[in-house]
C-alpha cells in the first residue's frame, strides 16, 4: 500500500472515532499508536509511546499557554468584560447597530487579555444578549454579532493557537503574536463597519437606543479601558521591546491580572479557585491533544505520508499563491471534524516543510491560518462557538445560529483575501521587533 493510501486510511479512522465522540486527543493517540504497531512493529510502537508524550509537552515555551489562560480567567473574574461592554455601549449605543458594535468593541478588548474565544462567547452572551433583546434587536443579528466577534479571541494577541503554531514551526512566539495585531484591528473595524452599514440600511434590525449619554459620562466610561491597556501593553510591549520572552511576558500579564483584580477588590478565594480550576482543565485538554498529535504525526512521518504529501505539493506545477490558497482552503472541511488545536497540530508539521521549500513567510501564513480556523469556529457542523452559544441560549436553534454566523464568515474571508494581497499588513510589525 502506498504512503498516501496509508495516510488516507488513518485519517478515515480518525474521523470515524471523532464521529463516535471520542475526544480528539485520544483519537489521534489511538490511531497513531495503532498505525505504528501495524507498520513498524511492537518494539518501535512501545518506544514511541514511552518517549513521544514526554517530548511533546516538555517545553519551556509551552508554559505561556496556561499563563495566558489564567490571565484571561482572572481578567474575566475582575469584571473586565462587563466594563468593556459598558464603555462600548456608552460610546456607540446611539449609532445604528450600536449595541452590536459595543459587543464587537468588548470582544476586541477582551481578546487582548485572553487567547481563547469560547469563554468570550459565553461571557458576551450573558452580558450583551439581554441588552440587545431589551432594545428589540433582531435575534439573528444579535447571535451573529456574539458568535462572529467572539472569534477575535484567537487572532488578537495573546493568542493560544498562535503560541502553539509558533512552537510547532519553531518560530518566534513574539513575532507570530505581533503578526496578529494589525489583522485583528482590521477584522474588528470591518465587523463594526458591517454592523453600522447593515443597520443603517435596515433600521428595523436594530432600533437606536433612546437613552442619550452625556459627553462627560462617555469620557468617564473610558476608565473601563485602563485594565486592557495595562495588560495588553504589559504583555505585547515587553515582547516588542525585547524586555521579555513570550513566556516571561505571559507571567507578567498573569501577575498584572492578579494585581488588577486585587485593586478592583474582586480577588476573592471563590474567583481564584474558579480561575485556577478552569485554567487547569483547559491546559490539560491542550496538553492531551499535543500528546495525541505528536504520536499521530510520528506515524505519518514513519509511514512516509508526510514526505509523499509534501512532495506532491512541491512537485506540482502551481504558483506559490495557489499553494497557499489550497493549503488555507483545507481548513474549512477540517473544521467540520477537528477543534482548533487538533487542526494546528495535525496539519502544520506537514505544511511547514512545504512553506519553507517554497519560501513562504511562516508568520504571514500562520496569521491567515488562524483566521481560517476562526471561520471553522462558525462553520457547520462542528462550529465550536455556535455550540457554546447554543448552550447559553437554549431557545435558539443550531440552524438559526449557523445562519446568523454566515455574514461574519464572509467578513473573515474578506480579511484573508486582503492579507493575501498585502502581506505587509502581517509582517510589518514583527519585522520592527527588536
Amino acid at each position: 500500500m502506498s504512503p498516501l493510501a496509508i495516510g488516507l486510511l488513518a485519517f478515515t479512522a480518525l474521523v470515524f472515532l471523532l464521529l463516535l465522540r471520542v475526544p480528539i486527543g485520544f483519537s489521534m493517540l489511538m490511531v497513531g499508536a495503532g498505525g505504528l504497531l501495524m507498520t513498524k512493529g511492537p518494539v518501535f510502537a512501545e518506544y514511541a509511546l514511552s518517549a513521544t508524550p514526554y517530548s511533546a509537552i516538555y517545553s519551556f515555551t509551552l508554559a505561556a499557554i496556561p499563563m495566558f489562560i489564567l490571565m484571561g480567567n482572572l481578567a474575566n473574574a475582575a469584571g473586565v468584560t462587563t466594563e468593556l461592554y459598558d464603555t462600548g455601549y456608552k460610546l456607540l449605543g446611539r449609532l445604528p447597530g450600536g449595541l452590536g458594535m459595543a459587543t464587537v468593541f468588548a470582544c476586541a478588548g477582551f481578546a487582548a487579555t485572553t487567547g481563547s474565544s469560547v469563554g468570550m462567547v459565553a461571557a458576551m452572551t450573558r452580558i450583551a444578549l439581554p441588552e440587545m433583546d431589551r432594545y428589540g434587536y433582531d435575534r439573528r443579528l444579535s447571535l451573529g454579532a456574539i458568535a462572529g466577534a467572539g472569534t477575535l479571541g484567537i487572532l488578537i494577541p495573546p493568542s493560544i493557537p498562535a503560541v502553539m503554531y509558533a512552537i510547532t514551526t519553531e518560530q518566534s512566539v513574539g513575532r507570530i503574536l505581533l503578526g496578529g495585531v494589525i489583522p485583528g484591528i482590521i477584522m474588528a473595524v470591518t465587523m463594526l463597519a458591517y454592523l453600522g452599514l447593515r443597520c443603517k440600511l435596515n433600521p428595523k434590525l436594530a432600533p437606536v437606543a433612546s437613552k442619550k449619554i452625556p459627553l462627560c459620562e462617555k469620557i468617564r466610561s473610558l476608565k473601563g479601558v485602563w485594565t486592557i491597556a495595562v495588560l495588553f501593553g504589559g504583555v505585547i510591549g515587553s515582547i516588542y521591546l525585547g524586555w521579555a520572552t513570550a513566556t516571561e511576558a505571559a507571567a507578567v500579564g498573569c501577575l498584572g491580572a492578579i494585581i488588577i483584580a486585587a485593586l478592583k477588590r474582586t480577588l476573592k478565594w471563590v474567583a481564584i479557585k474558579s480561575a485556577l480550576t478552569d485554567s487547569v482543565k483547559m491546559t490539560c485538554m491542550i496538553m492531551m491533544i499535543s500528546v495525541g498529535a505528536a504520536v499521530f504525526q510520528l506515524f505519518l512521518m514513519r509511514c512516509g505520508f508526510a514526505s509523499a504529501f509534501s512532495g506532491f505539493f512541491i512537485g506540482a506545477n502551481m504558483s506559490k499563491m495557489s499553494v497557499v490558497i489550497l493549503m488555507l482552503a483545507i481548513y474549512i472541511p477540517l473544521g467540520m471534524f477537528f477543534d482548533t488545536m487538533g487542526m494546528i497540530l495535525l496539519t502544520v508539521p506537514i505544511f511547514h516543510p512545504i512553506m519553507m521549500n517554497l519560501g513562504i513567510d511562516p508568520i504571514w501564513f500562520g496569521t491567515m491560518l488562524i483566521i481560517m480556523i476562526q471561520i471553522s469556529l462558525l462553520s457547520p457542523p462542528v462550529g465550536l462557538n455556535v455550540f457554546v452559544l447554543k448552550g447559553c441560549v437554549p431557545n435558539s436553534s443550531l440552524g438559526q445560529i449557523f445562519a446568523a454566523s454566515v455574514p461574519w464568515m464572509f467578513i473573515q474571508i474578506l480579511v484573508v483575501a486582503l492579507l493575501l494581497i498585502f502581506p505587509q499588513l502581517v509582517i510589518w510589525l514583527p519585522n520592527l521587533m527588536k
